[in-house]
């Protein structure tokens, strides 16, 4: 029994290890295309939105915090705000109007053109991403999305659209923070690579 476990174990090492390769050799381009665009708007003065639902929405805290306080070095806090912390704003949306409004109703009380909106979904179809994404694209805003190998409605409202090349729920998610982290790390180098230089 214990050696059926052991393969358990090493089979996902095994399809996460491929996955991300496929990703590797995939998506590098696109990713530094959203370090660009995100970096953009942060020498702007704009913000940069997250949001998702279950693991997702923890992603999109995760990320959030590491923008806000750091990462790998010390710099300057960036605005990152994650659109899914707020128990009272989203259980009050959800009950007077409709769970799919809990994105977009924070946006626009919060987001201006120019500020990024980062919408993740595994499925790519997560009605509430969708209506928040479009809203963004009607609104000026620059759109980023991060979606599994299915993808769905989302699609059409990014202007970069990422895609983990995987229909397994818990491959994609491995794959959207590993992104993440790499897109945390491009970010505090494109703004401060220099304060490391010249320390």
């Amino acid at each position: 029994m214990r050696e059926r476990y052991r393969m358990m174990a090493e089979q996902g090492f095994r399809e996460s290890i491929e996955v991300k390769e496929a990703l590797r050799r995939e998506e590098t381009g696109t990713i530094l295309d959203m370090a660009e665009m995100i970096v953009q708007a942060f020498r702007g003065n704009h913000r940069l939105f997250l949001f998702g639902n279950g693991g997702s929405a923890a992603d999109a805290q995760h990320l959030a915090a590491e923008f806000v306080n750091r990462f790998q070095m010390d710099r300057p806090p960036l605005p990152a705000i994650a659109l899914t912390v707020d128990s009272s704003v989203l259980t009050s949306i959800g009950n007077d109007f409709h769970f799919e409004d809990i994105f977009i109703k924070q946006l626009r009380a919060l987001a201006q053109a120019g500020d990024v909106a980062l919408g993740i979904s595994t499925s790519g179809k997560s009605p509430n991403v969708v209506k928040a994404l479009r809203w963004s694209c009607e609104h000026g805003l620059r759109t980023v999305g991060w979606v599994g190998a299915a993808g769905g409605e989302m699609d059409a409202y990014c202007d970069i659209l990422l895609r983990a090349p995987s229909r397994v729920t818990a491959r994609v998610q491995e794959c959207h923070i590993t992104v993440g982290h790499i897109l945390c790390a491009l970010v505090d180098e494109m703004l401060f690579g220099n304060l490391e230089q010249n320390e």
